[in-house]
């Protein structure tokens, strides 16, 4: 029997309604960002971003020592008989992320793409296994440093009650759906989940598929029930690559002549996060971010047009990355021939 998934073609009323609906979504991404420019003011951005020149490499290196993290935290997952280099894992991670980073499907489409490139060293099970944890256990150390971010936040800005509040009402529904998946993959049956919405969507798997699923599955519990010093590595290691986006605020403070503390800069990255999170639904977060970072820094003191400013820097460099990862996965050997098989 075949082991590929069969997928009823989708009413072509259905595909066009779903491409509508992503190109108005990115539409209103543009427009939230020309709205947050224009209230900047067009011509502060652009002095802020002649103060930025050649430190601009600073925010390169940050960004590198976050990604080094979290490749840190993929590689600690392996057990030490199938462990790959890891410098194949910073590539793996790379490739995927630069997907991640340029995808309409925001952080999650380019987990395939890391599960088929370590499919060559690990076989597809234990691969897609290994993907699927170390996103619950980035999106857990993620979900830490918002939650941290949100009692600074409140400590900083002396407003207790309305920023817990805000926060909370954000950060909830994002607990609760980590807290799920965190639950079912310990029982053993998250992708079992997963499948009865395949079926509402009317995507059938094959009984060699399932069969792969289920012990996806099994991979999944064991790790949660056997290996709590590799998942406290892991999450050691993604904590601190998010905690590294408080220095690159720091450092974009930094470049722009302005001062910020250790703590405001922890808490306006930390919301930045959140607010991106909480506009998933818009393509990369696109002018959420920057609203985000501009609201926070109004609220510290350091003016809209920084925030603004900072946020559209980070989104540039961040892209300027993603665009290297993606040539990384278009001319690296091990992709072209995954994608020939």
């Amino acid at each position: 029997m075949s082991d590929e998934v069969v997928v009823e073609p989708a009413p072509k009323k259905r595909t066009l309604r779903a491409r509508v609906v992503r190109g108005a979504l990115l539409v209103l991404g543009v427009a939230l960002l020309a709205g947050f420019l224009m209230a900047a003011g067009p011509a502060e951005v652009a002095a802020n971003f002649g103060k930025i020149g050649w430190g601009f490499g600073y925010l390169f290196l940050v960004a590198m020592a976050w990604r080094a993290c979290a490749t840190t935290g993929s590689w600690v997952l392996l057990s030490p008989e199938r462990r790959v280099s890891w410098v194949t894992m910073f590539l793996i991670r790379s490739a995927g992320e630069s997907v991640n980073m340029l995808s309409f499907f925001g952080n999650v489409a380019g987990e395939p793409i890391k599960a088929v490139l370590l499919k060559r060293h690990l076989g597809g099970t234990e691969s897609t296994s290994m993907v699927l944890l170390d996103k619950t256990i980035f999106f857990v150390a993620s979900m830490v440093f918002m939650a941290s971010g949100t009692i600074i936040g409140a400590w900083v800005l002396g407003d207790r009650l309305s920023v817990v509040i805000t926060s909370l009402a954000l950060l909830v529904p994002w607990l609760l759906a980590l807290s799920w998946i965190v639950w079912r993959q310990a029982k053993g049956d998250f992708i079992k989940q997963l499948t009865r919405l395949l079926r509402v969507l009317r995507i059938r798997l094959s009984d060699k598929t399932l069969e792969k699923l289920t012990r996806i599955d099994g991979l999944m519990s064991t790790f949660w029930r056997g290996h709590k010093a590799r998942f406290v590595m892991s999450f050691l290691a993604h904590l601190l690559g998010r905690i590294l986006r408080a220095l690159d605020v720091w450092v974009c403070v930094w470049l722009l002549g302005l001062h910020i503390s250790w703590y405001a800069a922890y808490f306006s990255a930390a919301a930045g996060m959140l607010v991106s999170a909480s506009f998933v639904f818009i393509p990369g977060g696109l002018g959420a971010s920057e609203g985000g970072h501009a609201f926070v820094f109004e609220a510290i003191g350091l003016g809209f047009s920084a925030g603004v400013t900072v946020g559209v820097i980070r989104r540039i460099r961040n892209y300027l990355i993603a665009a290297v990862g993606y040539l990384l996965l278009v001319f690296w050997p091990a992709a072209a021939e995954s994608r020939s098989e």
